[in-house]
């Protein structure tokens, strides 16, 4: 502490010794040693089960280590509460992390300190504390408003302006730009970039190298538990050389070849859902088309709607020349159309369920009456050997799992069944870069079997790494199909970025 008083400017904003963290067998986190610098935006990358989100919720307070020390500002608070760490401005912003919905931009900024006179709530204080915050942190929402009424980049701001509770705080942003747009990402780092130049510290967790290097002045990456390299500024290096740290050697990134298909599987006409439609499109068999647009362009609105997830007001849908029944999730799946949602924690997971019970969600196995746990097993066996999600074993519960490695389950889930119609929306969300290359192999592997594919993917490069066509859409019309050479980032992007002007939805 001495040397704190005497030469304060060399005391670490934060420093991390030797950490591990260990699940009985499995370890988690193997020694880490790492420094992060005050007025950093700090990225960390590595595979599913590196162990980013592991050190992340150990320097927050959520999990305490099996061994080492974290020190704050030159003070050891391995032992500190999550509560303390929280007044000292030690922040985590989860993976999926939500406002309530309900409630007011006012009420969600305190939550759970309401400001009280006696035992009543205080809206007065309430309403200066939150005007207080949002002025400091260069935001203009109405305190009154209804938290669920703001778009979604809006309500990611206001989930981080959360962590910010204190001057000099400590904000770790794991995966904050998950199911935005290019557009809104872009306007988030603006924001982000603003703050930082005020001298708010950030650590950013992403499984995007261009993230990172759009974001961030170093990087630490993690590999099995282990820090293989730390304050290494990202801008040096390109994405391939960041990849292969992460992996531990060189990556392959996977390019479908592109194929034009001579027999329709899937036919969709007239699909008209709230301001979306008419909406006609066909998918060939084996084929991947991309929908592309921004929010509330109709692209999401679109697929949802063939899912089974809203209820189309007039459609004719067809499989294979066959008309089949929409507006329900039963109707779909019983057509054969599956459907990988973005949002894992709202509709994709059930926490307390196992790994293999995850896998036959929807669809028990069962012998002579009962639930067929051999089948289950065996079931979890091949999707573990196809789709290597690392894992304790087969009963540990699918909510103690990285997010990548609950999407691979997520996959797996719905591969299980050979659908006719794959609808992926996102399909390699919170995935680590060895893993999406092999996802989208594996869904390569599911076309050349004749199942169609729709993707929705907010990564304009990835999309164009694997689709055959693509649909843009457009205040709820499709507006234009690219193919062939059309199919290019440019020309996506050139699109929407025509679409935000139009209306005005950049930031």
């Amino acid at each position: 502490m001495g040397t704190e008083a005497v030469m304060p400017e060399e005391t670490p904003f934060l420093e991390i010794r030797n950490l591990s963290k260990k699940y009985g067998a499995f370890t988690a986190l193997d020694s880490a040693n790492l420094v992060v610098k005050a007025g950093a935006i700090h990225g960390f990358l590595g595979k599913n089960g590196a162990g980013k989100s592991t050190l992340v919720k150990i320097i927050a307070g959520s999990e305490p280590p099996t061994s080492g020390q974290v020190l704050y500002k030159g003070t050891d608070i391995t032992d500190w509460p999550l509560a303390r760490r929280r007044k000292a401005g030690i922040n985590l912003l989860p993976q999926h992390a939500e406002i309530v919905p309900e409630l007011s931009v006012a009420e969600n900024l305190v939550l759970p300190d309401y400001p009280t006179n006696g035992m009543l709530l205080s809206k007065s204080r309430m309403r200066r504390k939150a005007e207080e915050l949002l002025a400091k942190y260069d935001l203009h929402f109405d305190v009154d408003a209804r938290a669920g009424d703001l778009d979604t980049p809006d309500q990611r701001r206001l989930t981080i302006v959360r962590t910010l509770v204190d001057d000099g705080s400590f904000a770790m942003l794991d995966e904050p730009t998950t199911a935005l747009s290019q557009v809104e990402r872009d306007s988030l780092f603006t924001w982000m970039r603003a703050l930082n130049a005020k001298g708010q510290t950030f650590a950013f967790i992403s499984h995007y190298s261009s993230e990172i290097r759009a974001i961030c002045d170093t990087v630490t990456v993690l590999r099995d538990g282990q820090v293989v390299a730390d304050h290494t500024d990202p801008t040096t290096m390109s994405a391939n050389e960041i990849s292969e740290l992460v992996v531990g050697g060189s990556v392959s990134e996977y390019v479908r070849e592109r194929r034009s298909s001579s027999e329709t599987k899937v036919r969709v006409e007239g699909l008209r859902i709230g301001e979306t439609g008419p909406v006609d499109l066909t998918v060939g068999r084996g084929e991947i088309v991309g929908l592309v647009g921004l929010p509330g362009s109709g692209a999401q609105e679109t697929a949802r709607a063939l899912a089974g997830l809203t209820k189309p007001e007039v459609t004719a849908l067809e499989i294979d020349g066959k008309a089949v029944s929409t507006g329900s999730v039963r109707a779909a799946t019983a057509a054969g159309i599956e459907y990988l949602t973005n949002d894992r924690l709202g509709e994709g997971i059930v926490g307390p369920f196992s790994v293999s019970e995850s896998i036959a969600t929807g669809r028990w196995p069962t012998s002579r009456g009962f639930i067929d746990r051999k089948a289950i097993r065996d079931t979890y066996e091949a999707f573990h050997q196809r789709m290597r999600f690392r894992v304790a074993g087969p009963n540990q519960p699918i909510e103690q799992l990285s997010g990548g490695n609950q999407q691979k389950i997520l996959l797996s889930r719905i591969m299980a069944v050979n659908p006719e119609l794959l609808i992926l929306d996102e399909p390699t969300l919170g995935v680590d870069v060895s893993a999406k290359e092999e996802i989208h192999r594996i869904i390569n592997e599911l076309t050349e079997e004749g199942t169609s594919v729709i993707l929705l993917a907010y990564d304009i490069d990835e999309m164009v790494r694997v689709v055959d066509r693509v649909f843009t859409f457009q205040d709820g019309h499709i507006v234009a199909t690219l193919t062939g050479d059309e199919i290019t980032p440019d020309h996506i992007l050139r699109q929407l970025n025509h679409q935000s002007s139009d209306s005005s939805t950049a930031a």
